[in-house]
């Protein structure tokens, strides 16, 4: 079905993502709880379904996407893509051609700051990019800050 906001004169913020974004809500230690809550409840959702998805199911399994299952959005993809963003980064890190794949001005600004290719992808080989990373580093030092004996 469709979806109309309320009042057309406001627009509204949200996440428009994948269904493999959605699915990753559901990985242990990946998201924080308090973070998945805040986009889902504050903001809200439009996820664009993918084939082998099946994120009613994902919803219906998550508590807190239950909770706010009125704030997601599901889009059908009713022509079947399978072209993604890790899929030309993997593209273009071989050398292999992406034209007609994405905007001939995207590859100009790729190309112009050495975006994605095998040099530049080596730099961030070892930086974790898990959300709880940040929030890993906190608690530790919080935790190492708060003993005060050696029990």
């Amino acid at each position: 079905g469709f979806c109309f906001l309320s009042s057309p004169e406001v627009p509204g913020l949200m996440l428009l993502c994948g269904a493999d974004v959605v699915e990753s809500f559901a990985v242990p230690n990946l998201w924080k709880q308090e973070d998945i809550e805040e986009i889902v409840g504050k903001f809200g959702i439009v996820c664009i379904s993918r084939l082998g998805s099946n994120v009613e199911k994902l919803v219906y399994e998550s508590d807190i996407m239950w909770k706010f299952k009125e704030n997601i959005h599901l889009v059908t993809e009713w022509i079947a893509n399978d072209i993604s963003a890790t899929k030309v980064r993997r593209a273009l890190r071989r050398g292999q051609s992406v034209k007609y794949v994405i905007p001939d001005s995207v590859i100009e600004y790729i190309q112009q700051h050495n975006l994605y290719d095998p040099c530049s992808e080596d730099k961030n080989s070892n930086v974790t990019l898990a959300p709880l990373e940040r929030y890993g580093k906190l608690s530790n030092r919080n935790s190492s800050q708060g003993q005060t004996g050696s029990g």
